[in-house]
């Protein structure tokens, strides 16, 4: 035990005395205690619901809040799919139930509601590319030490070997709301605890400007664009240590999402959402609840 225990420690302090010139060797051990930790966070988190609070505001090119906001509160849980028989595995879905809007229950009919809380089901997993079946599409580097919440942590930087792309829809039964994807084109940093590999942050942006061609529904109309154009797309992911009791239990768990979105053409062409993730519920076996 005192011999693990001083492997992990010398490893440690390579990780944390290592530059962006780091070598190849530290990287790949972060890198894979790094997804072992994802996978059994992913593992974990499918007995888990928790309350997803997203607050929509459109802002001015001055940056001053723009109309009134828009809050939205749905029941979110973790869909993953861990491969059987040594198949890779998936990225995991966030799944979304939209409870409330504003306070009152979602109306199907309200012309106010073209957000992804409200549009989307279900959305990817940032930490999914620490996957080992992930890694491949993306080049890391390390990028030196620092600390978060008074933890040493270390850094990684990251980015999306795919190209940038875009596709575009009309949602159904709208003729003024527009779903749109973006895939590939991505760049960020995660920050990693140095002592248990969990995953403390994870920033992301767009690595350059991507355009979106339109549907052609919409681009019939005299006058309208052909395409808009994503300049910014900025998210951060924080992480926290959330506790369980009966039994007693601490997991590492996202509390936060803040992201800044600017889009030329759009209705609504910067927006910024922040977002809380509380009230983590864990289910036991039995059919148990058991609140934070």
């Amino acid at each position: 035990m005192r011999s693990l225990a001083l492997v992990i420690g010398l490893l440690t302090h390579a990780i944390l005395s290592a530059d962006q010139h780091g070598g190849p060797e530290v990287l790949a051990a972060v890198l894979q205690r790094a997804g072992e930790r994802v996978e059994q966070y992913f593992t974990r988190a499918q007995s888990l619901v928790c309350l997803e609070v997203v607050r929509l505001q459109s802002l001015t090119s001055s940056w001053s809040s723009d109309g009134l906001g828009r809050t939205v509160e749905s029941e979110l849980r973790l869909a993953w799919n861990p491969g059987a028989d040594g198949a890779p595995s998936t990225e995991a879905q966030t799944v979304r139930q939209v409870l409330r809007v504003n306070g009152q229950p979602p109306r199907k009919n309200d012309w106010n509601n073209c957000t992804t809380p409200e549009q989307e089901a279900e959305e990817k997993h940032a930490i999914s590319l620490l996957l080992p079946s992930k890694r491949s599409e993306y080049r890391f580097t390390l990028a030196g030490s620092t600390r978060l919440d008074g933890r040493a942590a270390i850094v990684v930087d990251y980015q999306l070997l795919e190209a940038a792309r875009a596709d575009a829809r009309m949602v159904e039964g709208r003729d003024d709301c527009v779903s749109f994807n973006v895939e590939g084109g991505l760049r960020g940093r995660i920050l990693v605890d140095a002592s248990t590999h969990d995953v403390l942050r994870l920033d992301q942006r767009l690595s350059g400007m991507v355009d979106i061609p339109l549907p052609k529904t919409l681009i019939r109309r005299p006058g309208s664009p052909t395409t808009w154009t994503m300049e910014r797309w900025d998210t951060t992911i924080r992480f926290k240590a959330v506790a369980f009791a009966n039994p007693d239990e601490t997991l590492i768990l996202p509390v936060s999402t803040s992201s800044l979105r600017i889009t030329r053409g759009a209705g609504t062409p910067r927006l910024r959402t922040m977002t809380d993730y509380k009230h983590y519920q864990r289910f036991l076996t039995g059919g148990r609840v058991i609140g934070n």
